[in-house]
């Protein structure tokens, strides 16, 4: 995915999962218990830029999921 930002800057990444129910994209970005560790802002900020791009590409609503395996 990419989503161009605010400030003109582009933004490109790899969903890992993202699905469609009742209207509303979901979208989930795996994680295993050490890549979390010190990094979970990060983590999240990045999900959450991966709902957006989905946003912006399908004009419907999308939520972030992170997800530690």
């Amino acid at each position: 995915m990419w989503l161009r930002l605010e400030d003109g800057s582009l933004a490109e990444g790899v969903v890992d999962l993202a699905f469609r129910e009742d209207g509303e994209w979901t979208v989930v970005d795996f994680k295993t218990d050490r890549e979390l560790e010190g990094s979970r802002g990060i983590y999240e900020d990045q999900v959450r830029l991966y709902a957006r791009a989905v946003t912006a590409a399908t004009g419907e609503s999308a939520c972030a999921v992170l997800l530690r395996i």
